[in-house]
Order: C-alpha cells, then sequence, then structure tokens
C-alpha cells in the first residue's frame, strides 16, 4: 500500500466535518486535492469509505471502523510536532556530556549553570571520571572533554578536537610546611618530600612526570589518589606537597592551604574538547558552545 498520513487525515476531516468544502477550509487545501486523497484512499483500500448523501457525506462503516486508528494517529503526530518544536527553541532536549572528574567539578558547573538557566527544559547527563572511558559511545554524546597528556578513547573521523582552558599548575602545602615560606620555589626543591598526586591517567600528573624527568628528580615518596579531592584532604593533613591547577585551588579556601607557583619550569595544564563537525551537532550542543565561548571562565 502506498497511503500516507495526510490520505488517513484528510478522511478524518470530512468525517468530523461532514463536507469536502469544510474539509478543505479545515486543512488549507483546495477541494480538487481533498477529493484526490479521498479518491486514491479509496483505492488503497479497496471498498468505499463513504457516501454522498444530502448534500454531505456519510462514512461507510469499513470508513468508520478506521476513524478511531486515525485519531491516535492525529494525536502522535501532533505530539511528535511539539517535540520538535521544543527541541528546535530548547524547550526541550538532551545534552550528553563525557568528562575528566576534574574538569565536570571544578570547570564545568559555571558554564552548565548559565546553559540551565537559559533552557531549564533541556535535560543533562554528564558522565565524569576515567573508568566510564572504555564503555564510551561517543554517538551517544555531545561532547567529550579531556585533559593533555592523556590516552583518550579512539575519535571517529567525524570528530574534531578542540584547544579549551589552560591553568597554571602550582604546589600546595599547608602553611606550616618548610616550603611554604620560600620565595621561589623549584621543582628541586620539592624532591626531599612526599608528594600527593593523582593517579597515573591525570593529566596533571602527567605534566608533572614529565617535568621530573626533564631534571632528572625522583620524588622521595608519594601518595597516589584518585580525585583533586582527595589531594587536598591528604596534603591538609601534613602528608605531602600536593599538586593541582590554580583554578581548582582557588575554589577551595576551605582546604585552609596555601600556594607555591613552581618556577623554572613551565607547568600548564591544557583541556581539549572532542566535538562533531558542524553538520552532527545537536542543536543544545551548537548553543552550549555558543554560550561557552561567549562566557570568560571567572
Amino acid at each position: 500500500m502506498t497511503m500516507d498520513a495526510e490520505q488517513l487525515l484528510t478522511l478524518l476531516a470530512v468525517a468530523e466535518t461532514g463536507s469536502v468544502s469544510e474539509a478543505a477550509l479545515r486543512l488549507g487545501r483546495g477541494q480538487p486535492a481533498i477529493s484526490e486523497r479521498l479518491h486514491k484512499l479509496t483505492r488503497e483500500i479497496g471498498e468505499p469509505l463513504y457516501v454522498r448523501e444530502g448534500g454531505g457525506i456519510q462514512l461507510t462503516p469499513v470508513g468508520q471502523a478506521l476513524i478511531p486508528d486515525i485519531r491516535q494517529l492525529r494525536a502522535k503526530l501532533q505530539d511528535i510536532e511539539n517535540l520538535l518544536m521544543r527541541q528546535k527553541s530548547l524547550q526541550a532536549g538532551e545534552l550528553r556530556i563525557a568528562s575528566t572528574s576534574l574538569i565536570a567539578n571544578y570547570l564545568l558547573p559555571h558554564y552548565l549553570q548559565s546553559f540551565q538557566s537559559q533552557h531549564p527544559g533541556v535535560n543533562l547527563y554528564i558522565k565524569s571520571g576515567v573508568t566510564y572511558w572504555g564503555d564510551i559511545n561517543l554517538s551517544e554524546l555531545d561532547v567529550f572533554f579531556f585533559e593533555g597528556e592523556m590516552d583518550i578513547p579512539h575519535l571517529p573521523d567525524s570528530y574534531e578536537i578542540q584547544p579549551w582552558l589552560t591553568g597554571e599548575i602550582i604546589a600546595v602545602m599547608p602553611k606550616t610546611h618548610p616550603l611554604a615560606s620560600v620565595s621561589v620555589l623549584r621543582l628541586e626543591d620539592i624532591q626531599p618530600f612526599p608528594v600527593v598526586w593523582r593517579e597515573p591517567s591525570s593529566g596533571v600528573r602527567r605534566r608533572l612526570e614529565k617535568a621530573f624527568r626533564q631534571k632528572n628528580i625522583v620524588p622521595a615518596h608519594f601518595i597516589e589518589v584518585s580525585d583533586v579531592e582527595s589531594v587536598g584532604a591528604m596534603v591538609k593533613a601534613g602528608l605531602g606537597i600536593g599538586f593541582m591547577t590554580r583554578t581548582v585551588f582557588e575554589q577551595r579556601p576551605d582546604w585552609g592551604l596555601i600556594s607555591q607557583p613552581i618556577t623554572s619550569s613551565q607547568l600548564i595544564w591544557q583541556s581539549y574538547m572532542a566535538i562533531p563537525n558542524p553538520a552532527r551537532r545537536s542543536r543544545a550542543l551548537s548553543v552550549f558552545l555558543d554560550l561557552m565561548g561567549s562566557i570568560p571562565f571567572r
């Protein structure tokens, strides 16, 4: 069969108005077009669907039997149209993000807050942490944030990588630490002391290890933790010198720590985002990217 929704909805309009002329007005079509749709539908069904009586139209039993299902079809089509309109205007929709925990906890909230305040009907799905990466299906994501120096999942050709935010890596320590009062802190000064850093996949840790190798420095010993919150807790407890970006440190005055810039080494942390090519981006992602480009990180 080659019947389509327009033919069925035309039959419904005729049934509800009782005439071809009224159905044409309701549907915004000429009477010849309405009559042609009815003829095509009748040919497809193979039986008369209506008869003309007293200047109007009456449905046959076959035509009447179709009406309940056509009404359901009309309701479904209206639901789909409303959904598409809401998504187009971002009154509804989804934004799906995968990210490292550092980016998700300390960088993205600033932008997500602005996005949600403007588009409260869009649901946000955020997967954070390297543990999720093995199961990532990029076709189910809008954007993937990661840190430089890290191993990332294979990206399809339809994706592109763009640099995002950068940050200075600093040393953090209690106010009572022997290095807290030095005027110039070098990597060599850190060598005798225990350090607290993230797991080996961390972008900050990898950047530090690279800097240590370049200067042939091996930390006396270290404590390895799985997130930056644990770095702060361990350093606060006096277990070693920690490392994090200045952006993170400035958001955690509750730790009561001090920071020291590390001289003689350019310890710059870089973040990136992997996004589909423009033609493959969702409406929600396109608006989110525009927002990130227009709002500076505070």
